[in-house]
């Protein structure tokens, strides 16, 4: 599949059933949502969780974006990762520590390069090792050790529908500027 090829279209926001449009709510800006929303029995399992991992976290924001914006590099996303752009920069990351922690540079902090090293052994493993957990365990309670796994996972599978359903970022000029309004959390 070409980068750049649609296989699964975002639905006409006049096209929505009733249903469709009471789930996307005030979401129906984005392509992402219009997508999602073809199947709506997904959609309603699938948001929920997402709320969990980010505006429900309880991980400190800037490390939950350093390991999102990992995950999404390592699964060659582009349009969640323009999303989190925005987020981590209010999240306190600056657009050097996102390059930074995109390409897993050696300049990183040594707590950033612990999330990094999570990030990519939860990828590329399927299981964070021992001395990360132990590493991770140092900061986080076991809940928030569990919430990294979960937040790694959750951004793993957002970059396969993107990049599988061909996902492309919303066209219109406004759609930043009314998603940086609507999102309350960092």
């Amino acid at each position: 599949m070409e980068d750049h090829e649609v296989r699964v279209p975002p639905l006409e926001v006049a096209e929505f059933s009733e249903e469709q449009a009471a789930l996307v709510g005030r979401w129906s800006h984005l392509n992402f949502s219009r997508v999602l929303v073809r199947h709506p029995a997904l959609y309603r399992a699938f948001m929920p969780y997402i709320a969990q991992v980010i505006p429900g976290s309880t991980l400190p924001p800037r490390d939950r974006e350093v390991l999102v914006v990992r995950t999404l590099a390592l699964g060659g996303d582009v349009y969640e990762a323009h999303h989190h752009v925005q987020i981590a920069l209010k999240a306190g990351m600056s657009e050097a520590d996102i390059a930074a922690v995109r390409a897993a540079d050696a300049g990183l902090s040594e707590w950033d390069q612990v999330l990094v090293r999570a990030a990519d052994e939860l990828v590329q493993r399927q299981k964070l090792s021992d001395a990360s957990w132990d590493l991770l365990g140092q900061r986080y309670s076991r809940e928030q050790c569990m919430e990294v796994v979960f937040l790694v996972g959750c951004y793993n599978v957002m970059a396969m529908l993107t990049n599988s359903f061909g996902i492309a970022l919303e066209s219109d000029p406004e759609a930043d500027a009314k998603l940086k309004a609507m999102r309350q959390y960092t």
